[in-house]
Protein backbone atom coordinates (compact mmCIF):
# COMPACT_ATOMS: atom_id res chain seq x y z
CA UNK A 1 0.00 0.00 0.00
CA UNK A 2 1.38 3.40 -1.13
CA UNK A 3 2.57 5.78 1.99
CA UNK A 4 0.92 9.43 1.70
CA UNK A 5 3.60 11.99 1.16
CA UNK A 6 2.77 13.76 3.60
CA UNK A 7 4.19 10.51 5.90
CA UNK A 8 7.52 11.01 4.60
CA UNK A 9 9.73 13.14 6.88
CA UNK A 10 11.86 14.98 4.27
CA UNK A 11 15.47 14.25 4.76
CA UNK A 12 17.43 16.87 6.27
CA UNK A 13 19.61 18.77 3.88
CA UNK A 14 23.69 17.23 4.52
CA UNK A 15 24.99 19.67 2.21
CA UNK A 16 28.65 21.07 3.86
CA UNK A 17 27.38 24.66 3.19
CA UNK A 18 24.05 24.79 5.04
CA UNK A 19 26.46 23.23 8.68
CA UNK A 20 29.06 25.99 7.90
CA UNK A 21 28.81 29.58 9.60
CA UNK A 22 28.41 32.91 6.96
CA UNK A 23 31.12 35.28 6.73
CA UNK A 24 29.16 38.14 8.23
CA UNK A 25 29.77 35.86 11.40
CA UNK A 26 33.46 34.15 11.17
CA UNK A 27 34.88 37.20 10.38
CA UNK A 28 34.28 39.33 13.83
CA UNK A 29 34.55 36.10 15.54
CA UNK A 30 38.14 35.18 13.86
CA UNK A 31 38.85 39.12 14.57
CA UNK A 32 38.27 38.54 18.22
CA UNK A 33 40.04 35.29 18.49
CA UNK A 34 43.03 36.96 16.80
CA UNK A 35 43.27 39.81 19.18
CA UNK A 36 43.14 37.43 22.11
CA UNK A 37 45.46 34.71 20.66
CA UNK A 38 48.40 37.63 19.59
CA UNK A 39 48.28 38.92 23.44
CA UNK A 40 47.98 35.25 24.91
CA UNK A 41 50.67 34.37 22.77
CA UNK A 42 53.39 37.06 24.57
CA UNK A 43 51.93 36.70 27.91
CA UNK A 44 52.85 32.42 27.66
CA UNK A 45 56.13 34.19 26.41
CA UNK A 46 56.77 36.37 28.84
CA UNK A 47 55.32 35.30 32.45
CA UNK A 48 58.07 37.30 34.42
CA UNK A 49 58.31 40.80 35.30
CA UNK A 50 59.81 41.31 31.08
CA UNK A 51 56.21 41.22 30.15
CA UNK A 52 55.61 44.89 30.84
CA UNK A 53 58.29 45.60 28.57
CA UNK A 54 56.90 43.78 25.46
CA UNK A 55 53.31 44.32 26.39
CA UNK A 56 53.32 47.88 24.57
CA UNK A 57 55.00 46.70 21.56
CA UNK A 58 52.84 43.94 21.51
CA UNK A 59 49.86 46.27 21.62
CA UNK A 60 51.29 48.60 19.02
CA UNK A 61 51.81 45.58 16.55
CA UNK A 62 48.33 44.31 17.14
CA UNK A 63 46.45 45.69 14.22
CA UNK A 64 48.72 45.11 11.97
CA UNK A 65 49.23 41.59 12.64
CA UNK A 66 45.74 40.64 13.49
CA UNK A 67 44.78 43.23 9.78
CA UNK A 68 47.30 40.93 7.77
CA UNK A 69 45.62 37.17 9.63
CA UNK A 70 41.96 38.47 8.05
CA UNK A 71 42.88 39.46 4.75
CA UNK A 72 45.39 36.17 4.61
CA UNK A 73 42.05 33.98 5.32
CA UNK A 74 39.95 36.42 2.83
CA UNK A 75 42.80 35.73 0.22
CA UNK A 76 42.84 31.88 0.85
CA UNK A 77 39.12 31.40 0.70
CA UNK A 78 38.17 30.33 4.16
CA UNK A 79 35.41 32.66 4.27
CA UNK A 80 34.09 31.02 0.46
CA UNK A 81 31.31 29.33 0.12
CA UNK A 82 32.48 26.35 -1.39
CA UNK A 83 31.73 22.43 -1.17
CA UNK A 84 34.39 20.50 0.05
CA UNK A 85 36.01 19.66 3.11
CA UNK A 86 38.81 21.77 1.96
CA UNK A 87 37.78 24.79 4.22
CA UNK A 88 40.04 23.25 7.09
CA UNK A 89 43.29 23.30 4.96
CA UNK A 90 42.55 26.71 3.70
CA UNK A 91 41.89 28.31 7.00
CA UNK A 92 45.38 26.71 8.31
CA UNK A 93 47.30 28.25 5.18
CA UNK A 94 45.29 31.49 5.40
CA UNK A 95 46.38 32.03 9.51
CA UNK A 96 50.39 30.81 8.46
CA UNK A 97 50.73 32.70 6.09
CA UNK A 98 49.19 35.44 7.04
CA UNK A 99 51.40 35.73 10.27
CA UNK A 100 54.10 35.09 8.68
CA UNK A 101 53.70 38.10 6.33
CA UNK A 102 52.55 40.36 9.02
CA UNK A 103 55.86 39.79 11.44
CA UNK A 104 58.10 40.16 7.96
CA UNK A 105 56.07 43.48 7.63
CA UNK A 106 57.31 44.35 10.77
CA UNK A 107 60.51 43.09 11.03
CA UNK A 108 61.35 45.49 7.72
CA UNK A 109 59.34 48.80 9.16
CA UNK A 110 59.82 48.36 12.54
CA UNK A 111 62.80 45.95 12.86
CA UNK A 112 62.79 43.21 15.71
CA UNK A 113 64.03 44.97 18.37
CA UNK A 114 61.13 44.55 21.58
CA UNK A 115 59.17 41.68 19.51
CA UNK A 116 59.22 38.00 20.13
CA UNK A 117 59.90 35.93 17.43
CA UNK A 118 58.84 32.97 19.09
CA UNK A 119 55.16 34.30 19.79
CA UNK A 120 54.24 34.60 16.80
CA UNK A 121 53.92 31.15 16.39
CA UNK A 122 52.34 30.69 19.54
CA UNK A 123 50.06 32.81 18.32
CA UNK A 124 49.76 30.90 14.53
CA UNK A 125 48.81 27.76 16.79
CA UNK A 126 46.89 29.42 19.06
CA UNK A 127 44.79 31.26 16.56
CA UNK A 128 44.75 27.66 14.27
CA UNK A 129 43.14 25.62 17.53
CA UNK A 130 40.81 28.40 18.20
CA UNK A 131 39.17 28.79 14.60
CA UNK A 132 39.10 25.68 13.80
CA UNK A 133 37.57 24.64 17.44
CA UNK A 134 34.72 27.78 16.75
CA UNK A 135 34.19 26.43 13.16
CA UNK A 136 33.71 22.52 14.57
CA UNK A 137 31.64 22.74 17.15
CA UNK A 138 29.54 24.80 14.99
CA UNK A 139 29.44 22.74 12.11
CA UNK A 140 28.76 19.67 14.73
CA UNK A 141 26.05 21.38 16.38
CA UNK A 142 24.77 21.56 12.91
CA UNK A 143 24.64 18.44 11.86
CA UNK A 144 23.71 17.08 15.17
CA UNK A 145 19.95 19.20 14.97
CA UNK A 146 20.24 18.18 10.99
CA UNK A 147 19.99 14.76 11.36
CA UNK A 148 17.57 15.11 14.34
CA UNK A 149 14.62 14.69 11.99
CA UNK A 150 16.36 12.50 9.53
CA UNK A 151 15.47 9.09 8.52
CA UNK A 152 11.75 8.79 10.05
CA UNK A 153 9.69 6.83 7.29
CA UNK A 154 5.73 6.68 8.31
CA UNK A 155 6.58 7.14 11.93
CA UNK A 156 8.14 3.29 12.05
CA UNK A 157 11.03 3.02 10.23
CA UNK A 158 14.60 4.62 11.32
CA UNK A 159 17.60 4.86 9.25
CA UNK A 160 20.20 3.36 11.69
CA UNK A 161 22.94 4.46 10.08
CA UNK A 162 21.84 8.36 9.75
CA UNK A 163 22.21 7.94 13.42
CA UNK A 164 25.71 8.11 13.69
CA UNK A 165 26.63 10.94 11.61
CA UNK A 166 26.76 12.96 14.15
CA UNK A 167 28.82 13.46 17.19
CA UNK A 168 26.38 13.73 19.65
CA UNK A 169 25.05 10.37 18.49
CA UNK A 170 28.04 8.89 18.41
CA UNK A 171 28.84 9.93 21.97
CA UNK A 172 25.03 8.34 22.62
CA UNK A 173 25.46 4.94 20.99
CA UNK A 174 29.24 4.51 22.13
CA UNK A 175 27.17 3.70 25.47
CA UNK A 176 25.01 1.43 23.60
CA UNK A 177 28.00 -0.20 21.78
CA UNK A 178 30.08 -0.06 25.12
CA UNK A 179 30.51 -4.08 25.46
CA UNK A 180 31.65 -3.97 22.12
CA UNK A 181 34.05 -1.50 23.18
CA UNK A 182 35.05 -3.33 25.89
CA UNK A 183 35.73 -6.86 23.82
CA UNK A 184 38.10 -4.78 21.45
CA UNK A 185 39.96 -3.70 24.47
CA UNK A 186 40.04 -7.16 26.30
CA UNK A 187 40.75 -9.04 22.75
CA UNK A 188 43.93 -6.58 21.89
CA UNK A 189 45.18 -7.05 25.58
CA UNK A 190 44.82 -11.13 25.29
CA UNK A 191 46.27 -11.03 21.75
CA UNK A 192 49.44 -9.05 23.62
CA UNK A 193 50.21 -11.17 25.87
CA UNK A 194 48.52 -14.39 24.02
CA UNK A 195 51.06 -17.47 25.02
CA UNK A 196 53.43 -15.93 27.64
CA UNK A 197 53.67 -17.16 31.06
CA UNK A 198 53.28 -14.14 33.36
CA UNK A 199 50.23 -12.70 30.82
CA UNK A 200 49.44 -9.35 32.52
CA UNK A 201 52.09 -9.16 35.20
CA UNK A 202 54.15 -8.22 32.17
CA UNK A 203 52.65 -4.71 32.54
CA UNK A 204 53.46 -4.46 36.07
CA UNK A 205 57.45 -6.11 35.59
CA UNK A 206 58.04 -4.01 32.85
CA UNK A 207 58.15 -0.55 34.52
CA UNK A 208 60.09 -2.03 37.35
CA UNK A 209 63.09 -3.06 35.28
CA UNK A 210 62.84 0.03 33.44
CA UNK A 211 63.25 1.75 37.17
CA UNK A 212 66.02 -0.54 37.91
CA UNK A 213 67.81 0.09 33.97
CA UNK A 214 67.18 3.73 34.48
CA UNK A 215 68.41 4.28 37.56
CA UNK A 216 71.81 2.58 36.88
CA UNK A 217 72.40 3.92 33.36
CA UNK A 218 71.89 7.43 34.37
CA UNK A 219 72.91 7.24 38.55
CA UNK A 220 76.05 4.88 38.03
CA UNK A 221 77.62 4.73 34.68
CA UNK A 222 76.33 8.02 33.28
CA UNK A 223 76.47 10.19 36.43
CA UNK A 224 74.01 12.67 35.26
CA UNK A 225 70.40 14.08 36.21
CA UNK A 226 71.20 14.89 40.01
CA UNK A 227 68.83 13.46 42.22
CA UNK A 228 65.26 11.99 41.47
CA UNK A 229 66.42 12.17 37.77
CA UNK A 230 65.08 8.73 37.20
CA UNK A 231 61.51 9.42 38.88
CA UNK A 232 61.52 12.53 36.79
CA UNK A 233 62.49 10.70 32.96
CA UNK A 234 60.01 8.06 34.06
CA UNK A 235 57.05 10.43 34.63
CA UNK A 236 57.83 11.67 30.95
CA UNK A 237 58.47 8.39 29.04
CA UNK A 238 55.21 6.34 30.25
CA UNK A 239 53.16 9.44 29.24
CA UNK A 240 54.99 9.25 25.62
CA UNK A 241 54.94 6.01 25.88
CA UNK A 242 50.98 6.40 25.52
CA UNK A 243 50.60 9.00 23.69
CA UNK A 244 53.00 7.49 20.90
CA UNK A 245 51.70 3.64 21.14
CA UNK A 246 48.21 4.95 20.50
CA UNK A 247 48.82 7.29 18.06
CA UNK A 248 51.40 3.84 16.09
CA UNK A 249 48.15 1.36 16.75
CA UNK A 250 45.36 4.13 16.09
CA UNK A 251 47.09 3.77 12.31
CA UNK A 252 45.35 0.26 11.71
CA UNK A 253 42.39 0.95 13.65
CA UNK A 254 40.23 1.32 10.44
CA UNK A 255 42.17 -0.95 7.52
CA UNK A 256 43.10 -3.68 9.68
CA UNK A 257 38.86 -3.99 10.89
CA UNK A 258 37.99 -4.37 7.16
CA UNK A 259 36.21 -7.57 8.04
CA UNK A 260 34.29 -6.09 10.58
CA UNK A 261 33.05 -2.91 8.95
CA UNK A 262 31.68 -4.56 6.06
CA UNK A 263 29.89 -6.66 8.15
CA UNK A 264 28.30 -5.20 11.23
CA UNK A 265 26.87 -1.86 11.51
CA UNK A 266 28.18 0.20 14.37
CA UNK A 267 30.06 3.32 15.26
CA UNK A 268 33.24 3.34 13.42
CA UNK A 269 34.35 5.72 16.02
CA UNK A 270 34.65 2.92 18.32
CA UNK A 271 37.61 1.73 16.38
CA UNK A 272 40.23 4.29 17.18
CA UNK A 273 38.54 5.16 20.42
CA UNK A 274 39.19 0.84 21.60
CA UNK A 275 43.27 1.20 20.54
CA UNK A 276 43.10 4.41 23.03
CA UNK A 277 41.65 3.12 25.99
CA UNK A 278 43.95 -0.07 25.22
CA UNK A 279 46.60 2.12 25.83
CA UNK A 280 45.25 3.73 28.74
CA UNK A 281 44.97 0.42 30.38
CA UNK A 282 48.63 -0.17 30.07
CA UNK A 283 49.29 3.41 30.85
CA UNK A 284 47.27 2.86 34.34
CA UNK A 285 48.49 -0.60 35.27
CA UNK A 286 52.00 0.97 34.72
CA UNK A 287 51.69 4.08 36.49
CA UNK A 288 49.49 1.68 39.82
CA UNK A 289 53.72 0.37 39.91
CA UNK A 290 55.57 2.86 38.94
CA UNK A 291 54.31 5.91 41.30
CA UNK A 292 54.13 3.86 44.91
CA UNK A 293 57.47 2.58 44.33
CA UNK A 294 59.50 5.92 43.09
CA UNK A 295 57.60 7.53 45.64
CA UNK A 296 58.58 5.58 48.41
CA UNK A 297 62.12 4.81 46.70
CA UNK A 298 62.63 9.12 46.48
CA UNK A 299 60.68 9.87 49.92
CA UNK A 300 58.78 11.91 48.00
CA UNK A 301 55.96 13.47 50.25
CA UNK A 302 52.47 14.01 49.01
CA UNK A 303 51.34 16.81 47.89
CA UNK A 304 47.26 18.00 47.09
CA UNK A 305 48.65 19.36 43.70
CA UNK A 306 48.59 15.63 42.75
CA UNK A 307 44.65 15.59 43.08
CA UNK A 308 44.96 17.09 39.77
CA UNK A 309 46.59 13.59 37.94
CA UNK A 310 43.04 12.44 36.75
CA UNK A 311 41.77 16.14 34.63
CA UNK A 312 45.18 16.31 33.01
CA UNK A 313 45.26 12.45 32.46
CA UNK A 314 41.38 12.89 31.13
CA UNK A 315 42.64 16.56 28.71
CA UNK A 316 45.58 13.65 27.25
CA UNK A 317 42.54 10.70 26.68
CA UNK A 318 40.81 13.68 24.51
CA UNK A 319 43.81 14.77 23.35
CA UNK A 320 44.94 11.11 21.89
CA UNK A 321 41.67 10.32 20.94
CA UNK A 322 41.17 13.14 18.39
CA UNK A 323 44.44 12.21 17.35
CA UNK A 324 43.60 8.47 16.67
CA UNK A 325 40.70 10.40 14.52
CA UNK A 326 43.07 11.87 12.50
CA UNK A 327 45.37 9.22 12.13
CA UNK A 328 42.87 6.19 11.37
CA UNK A 329 41.24 8.16 8.88
CA UNK A 330 44.16 9.26 6.55
CA UNK A 331 45.80 5.83 6.89
CA UNK A 332 42.46 4.59 5.67
CA UNK A 333 42.79 6.86 2.23
CA UNK A 334 46.92 6.86 2.09
CA UNK A 335 49.17 3.89 3.76
CA UNK A 336 51.96 5.56 3.72
CA UNK A 337 50.78 7.67 7.11
CA UNK A 338 52.13 4.90 8.79
CA UNK A 339 55.84 5.41 7.46
CA UNK A 340 55.26 9.34 8.30
CA UNK A 341 54.00 8.96 11.41
CA UNK A 342 57.22 6.71 12.54
CA UNK A 343 59.58 9.83 11.55
CA UNK A 344 57.42 12.41 13.21
CA UNK A 345 57.32 10.41 16.60
CA UNK A 346 60.80 10.22 16.28
CA UNK A 347 61.38 14.13 15.77
CA UNK A 348 58.67 14.88 18.28
CA UNK A 349 60.33 12.28 21.09
CA UNK A 350 63.29 15.52 20.64
CA UNK A 351 61.03 18.41 20.77
CA UNK A 352 59.53 16.44 24.34
CA UNK A 353 61.32 17.37 27.14
CA UNK A 354 61.56 13.64 28.86
CA UNK A 355 65.35 13.99 28.75
CA UNK A 356 65.85 17.38 29.69
CA UNK A 357 64.15 19.63 31.71
CA UNK A 358 61.67 22.86 29.82
CA UNK A 359 62.85 25.08 32.75
CA UNK A 360 66.44 24.21 31.39
CA UNK A 361 66.07 25.00 27.85
CA UNK A 362 66.79 28.12 26.89
CA UNK A 363 63.75 30.64 27.29
CA UNK A 364 63.71 31.82 23.48
CA UNK A 365 62.68 28.18 22.74
CA UNK A 366 60.94 27.12 25.66
CA UNK A 367 57.18 27.96 24.36
CA UNK A 368 57.93 26.19 21.51
CA UNK A 369 59.17 23.18 23.18
CA UNK A 370 56.00 22.95 25.55
CA UNK A 371 53.13 23.72 22.60
CA UNK A 372 54.72 20.10 21.16
CA UNK A 373 51.97 17.83 20.78
CA UNK A 374 52.59 15.56 24.11
CA UNK A 375 55.08 18.46 25.76
CA UNK A 376 52.14 19.98 28.05
CA UNK A 377 51.15 16.37 29.77
CA UNK A 378 54.71 15.75 30.64
CA UNK A 379 55.51 18.93 31.82
CA UNK A 380 52.14 18.88 33.90
CA UNK A 381 52.65 15.44 35.42
CA UNK A 382 56.58 16.26 36.33
CA UNK A 383 55.16 19.52 38.20
CA UNK A 384 52.86 17.40 39.96
CA UNK A 385 54.44 14.69 41.19
CA UNK A 386 58.21 15.50 40.57
CA UNK A 387 58.15 19.40 41.89
CA UNK A 388 54.83 18.77 43.65
CA UNK A 389 53.75 21.92 42.50
CA UNK A 390 50.32 23.72 40.39
CA UNK A 391 50.65 23.82 37.02
CA UNK A 392 51.40 26.78 35.54
CA UNK A 393 48.72 28.75 33.39
CA UNK A 394 50.82 27.78 30.39
CA UNK A 395 50.68 24.50 31.14
CA UNK A 396 47.24 24.27 31.25
CA UNK A 397 46.32 26.25 28.32
CA UNK A 398 48.98 24.34 26.40
CA UNK A 399 47.29 21.09 27.64
CA UNK A 400 43.58 22.15 27.11
CA UNK A 401 44.20 23.64 23.64
CA UNK A 402 45.68 20.47 22.80
CA UNK A 403 42.65 18.52 23.82
CA UNK A 404 40.10 20.45 22.13
CA UNK A 405 41.41 21.23 18.74
CA UNK A 406 42.73 17.99 18.50
CA UNK A 407 39.31 16.03 19.15
CA UNK A 408 37.25 18.81 17.09
CA UNK A 409 39.68 18.54 14.29
CA UNK A 410 39.61 14.73 14.52
CA UNK A 411 35.77 14.73 15.09
CA UNK A 412 35.07 16.85 11.75
CA UNK A 413 37.71 14.04 9.61
CA UNK A 414 36.17 11.31 11.26
CA UNK A 415 32.43 12.30 10.53
CA UNK A 416 33.20 13.56 7.03
CA UNK A 417 34.99 10.34 5.91
CA UNK A 418 33.25 7.44 7.41
CA UNK A 419 30.83 6.89 4.88
CA UNK A 420 33.96 5.93 2.59
CA UNK A 421 36.18 3.63 5.05
CA UNK A 422 34.65 0.45 3.39
CA UNK A 423 35.35 1.83 -0.54
CA UNK A 424 38.59 1.92 0.68
CA UNK A 425 39.47 -1.43 1.92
Amino acid sequence: MPVAPDTIAEPADSSPLRHRPTWILSVPVDAGLAVAAYLGAYWLRFQDDSLSRFLPFAWSTMPLVVSGQLLALFVAGAYARRRGSDWLLRLIVGVVVGTAVSSGVIGLTLGFAGVSRSAFLADALLLTVAAIAWRGVWVLRARTRAGSGAGVIGGELVDRAAEMTTLTAIVVSLYAYRELLKNLVFKDLKLKYRGSVFGFLWSLINPLLMIVVYAVAFTFILRIGGTGFVFRLMLGQLAWTFFASSATMATGAIIENSGLLKSVLFPRAILPIGTVLFNLAQFLLTVSVFLPVMMIWYEVPLSWAMLLFPVFLALQVVFTIGIAFILSTATAFFRDVRHLLEVALAVLFWTTPILYELRAVSERIQLLILLSPASPFVVAYQQLFFYREWPSAAVWLAASAHAVGAFVVGSLLFLAFEDRFTEQL
